[in-house]
């Protein structure tokens, strides 16, 4: 069998939408399945995954320029013209965003192949609109499945399409923890709040919370902010965090590979996204043992239990975040006993063979096809415990 992953991620950095493909083909090379991926030119793989950089085919295309000049420049050069030459028996394609598909002149090239595919959609904006709907449902009916990293972002396409997913199931991420043991609960002083997220200010909302910490109350409390993470905006946090005269307090950790590490010093997340799929940041640290103050955006509410596992902001708004944070502060005293909740909770959920169940999809698609079933979704299955069980 031969599977084609697509990666609309048109980064250089790796970022985590690409975690979960790339543990699907070191399974896939496991089971002696061929293999061939399409990435952005640039993209940088780590050397984590081996498959990548010695048993499967790369086809490394050129950088997608944005929906107007593609759709002038697709007709001429297709970025994805090679992988679909290599004649695949199943795609996966993994979006960044729900709809990229659309705006990179994907579906044509799928459509005349008539080869089964498999969304994967790693983030959704509440607020993204479309007005090409009926391009968009005919590209979600077309597949096989269309997998979503939270049951929010799969709710949020289909208000935004007014139309519902028969075939769309919650996947999850795989987690970066080689070791899955508690982190002992750190003794030291001041509380440390960590931040892991990418400094990129209007998805991840780090500006907000720098706008909470640097209110009077806050100001007047001992305790330390630290951001992990690297991204375009952090000289604008680093003059933000000097504008709220809160410098002393936050520190620019930059990006950490060790999230072990991470954990051996903090005592509680804060993620203030506008916008989320569901991160990978918050899973890690509950199973680290910690608790989290986060946003009602994307899965977090779905992953954390207010004032049990900790805590969730309305609104990803200044006022909503400042309201989550006093609660949790409040509460301090019982950060290590939430953190001990969080990781049972966590342990109980996440799924330990991710890659395993997104290959057991891609393989169920293939056979399907082949034998002209025409797959189907029960209305009220939509988790991947049920439909992506391990291979």
């Amino acid at each position: 069998m031969k599977i084609g992953v697509i990666s609309t991620w048109n980064g250089t950095s790796w970022g985590g939408s690409e975690e979960l493909w790339a543990t699907m083909v070191e399974e896939a090379t496991r089971q002696q399945l061929q293999v061939a991926v399409s990435i952005c030119h640039g993209a940088v793989i780590p050397a984590k995954f081996s498959a990548l950089h010695n048993d499967i085919r790369v086809f490394r295309r050129r950088r997608v320029l944005g929906a107007r000049v593609e759709k002038i420049i697709s007709k001429f050069a297709p970025p994805f013209s090679e992988i679909f030459r290599w004649k695949p028996d199943v795609v996966c394609i993994s979006e960044g965003g729900a709809y990229e598909s659309l705006d990179y002149s994907l579906t044509d090239l799928l459509y005349k192949a008539e080869i089964p595919y498999v969304v994967v959609c790693q983030f959704c904006r509440d607020d993204a609109g479309r007005e090409d709907r009926t391009l968009a449902k005919e590209f979600f009916e077309r597949a096989f499945r269309v997998a979503f990293v939270s049951r929010k972002n799969l709710q949020s396409v289909e208000r935004q399409l007014a139309h519902r997913l028969s075939n769309g199931i919650v996947l999850q991420n795989p987690v970066n923890l080689s070791d899955l043991s508690a982190i002992p609960f750190s003794s030291a002083r001041p509380l440390s709040i960590a931040n892991v997220a990418r400094l990129r200010a209007g998805y991840k909302g780090q500006d907000i919370l720098l706008e909470v910490f640097g209110s009077a109350i806050w100001r007047r409390r001992e305790w330390r902010l630290r951001l992990y993470g690297a991204g375009p905006d952090r000289k604008y946090l680093e003059a933000l965090a000097r504008h709220y005269c809160i410098a002393e307090h936050v520190e620019f950790c930059g990006h950490v590979n060790d999230i072990q590490m991470i954990w051996q010093t903090n005592h509680l997340l804060v993620l203030p996204s506008r916008a989320e799929g569901t991160p990978l940041a918050l899973v890690e640290a509950m199973l680290c043992g910690r608790p989290a103050v986060v946003t009602d955006v994307g899965g977090n509410a779905e992953w954390v239990e207010d004032g049990q596992t900790g805590f969730v902001a309305e609104a990803p708004s200044a006022k909503s975040l400042a309201v989550a944070l006093e609660r949790a502060w409040l509460a301090k005293t019982d950060w290590a006993q939430m953190g001990i909740r969080a990781r049972q909770s966590a342990l109980h959920r996440f799924d330990k063979s991710a890659g395993k169940s997104l290959l057991k999809i891609l393989i169920d698609a293939a056979h399907l096809s082949s034998s002209n079933v025409v797959p189907s979704v029960n209305a009220g299955q939509k988790d991947s415990t049920a439909l992506a069980t391990s291979v």
